[in-house]
């Protein structure tokens, strides 16, 4: 089913953007427990999106991509924010930030090879997503986290890869009947 951009489901995602001035204000304080509250309540949000847009009815390509393009956003500022107040390493931030971005050109070259709005799904993608959201966590929460962050990064690695070659290169995938769109 289409839905329209305003529903339930598109409400959800936009309200994690509101988590993020509070994240902020609770790492300037230096407050460990509200910034983890916070990452928490941002990573619910991410988790409710999706079950809000079934029991509504309201899955669709937009919400989908605009789903994709919140987490990037709403994770990439979070790791930048850890890094800058010393909360976790600089550069495996700024390398896990780098294929983020990189992953978020390569999914605009996916659409574009479509010719349409579509969010290139990846099963190992959507792990790493949730488990950036457990980084965030680490660090808020005030746990020695260098070695969980330079773990993550050969992993990130290895996935972007894959999903590159995958995104350039593999045939593009027909779009779905109607009734079986995702949010």
């Amino acid at each position: 089913m289409t839905a329209s951009r305003w529903n339930p489901a598109n409400a959800v995602t936009a309200s994690r953007y509101l988590t993020l001035p509070l994240v902020w204000w609770a790492i300037d304080r230096g407050s460990h427990q509200h910034a983890t509250l916070f990452v928490l309540i941002c990573g619910v949000l991410d988790l409710l999106d999706g079950q809000v847009a079934k029991l509504f009815h309201c899955r669709s390509s937009f919400g989908e991509v605009f789903d994709a393009v919140t987490d990037a956003i709403c994770w990439g500022c979070g790791l930048i924010l850890v890094a800058a107040y010393h909360w976790a390493p600089v550069i495996p931030v700024a390398c896990i930030v780098a294929m983020g971005a990189l992953n978020s050109i390569l999914r605009v070259v996916y659409a574009r090879r479509a010719g349409r709005m579509v969010n290139y799904r990846s099963y190992a993608m959507e792990r790493v997503v949730a488990f950036t959201g457990y980084l965030l966590m680490f660090a808020t929460s005030g746990m020695e986290v260098a070695y969980f962050y330079w773990t993550f990064v050969p992993i990130l690695l290895v996935i972007v890869l894959r999903d590159a070659k995958r995104m350039l290169l593999d045939p593009v995938a027909p779009p779905e009947p109607a009734d079986s769109a995702h949010r």
